[in-house]
């Protein structure tokens, strides 16, 4: 088993911590002590109280996120405002103490990032820089419905030229009744990345019985 997994998405807003939350979920009933941690968050840190409910843990959000902006905007637009108020930046050593302590303190950890790969933490450091930082194997997240082939396969396409590894692909969400690309987007995924993908709707659990590579 890995020491943790980093979910990165496609997209703001495409499930990152939905998904986050059903592996934390998936692997307590798996009988694994499982931690979390968001490194990041701007604009309220509702994320990190989601994922510590899903992992049942005891542990304050100011820890499972240890760098916080107000303006809900990227990390580095949002520091770039609240520096000029209140000279605060991206600390990215108060990330690393904080990582070492899920690390050690955990058998698993589900690591949540901010937004996709290309999302700025500072001027010269992306979300794919932390991925490196961490060295930890990776789950996209990604939309079900049209545009999300082009999203996912540049995701992917970074991810692989940064040398990182990818596990596999869940797209999540709402199913468009109406969006005729839903019955062939997880085919074609999978078979142009030749990577694992799940499909994981609302309400929704994880099986990992069926789905071990998310861990191992």
């Amino acid at each position: 088993m890995y020491r943790g997994i980093f979910v990165t998405a496609t997209d703001t807003e495409a499930g990152k911590t939905y998904v986050s939350c059903k592996i934390a979920e998936a692997l307590k009933k798996f009988g694994v002590n499982t931690g979390v941690f968001k490194p990041v968050s701007t604009g309220d840190r509702n994320d990190a109280k989601a994922l510590i409910k899903a992992a049942e843990i005891d542990e304050n959000p100011e820890m499972v996120t240890p760098v916080f902006f107000k303006n809900p905007m990227s990390p580095y637009g949002a520091s770039l405002l609240e520096n000029d108020v209140s000279g605060k930046v991206f600390n990215l050593k108060k990330i690393d103490s904080s990582f070492k302590y899920f690390l050690n303190k955990y058998e698993f950890t589900v690591v949540e990032g901010v937004g996709g790969v290309l999302v700025p933490l500072k001027r010269n450091f992306f979300v794919s820089d932390l991925i490196k930082k961490f060295n930890l194997p990776i789950v996209v997240v990604a939309r079900f419905g049209l545009g999300t082939l082009n999203h996912t396969l540049l995701t992917v396409e970074k991810l692989k030229r940064d040398k990182q590894k990818v596990l596999g692909i869940v797209l999540s969400g709402k199913r468009d009744k109406k969006d005729i690309s839903v019955k062939s987007n997880a085919s074609i995924i999978k078979e142009i990345t030749n990577l694992f993908v799940l499909e994981l709707g609302y309400n929704e659990k994880i099986d990992l019985e069926k789905n071990k590579w998310i861990i191992k």
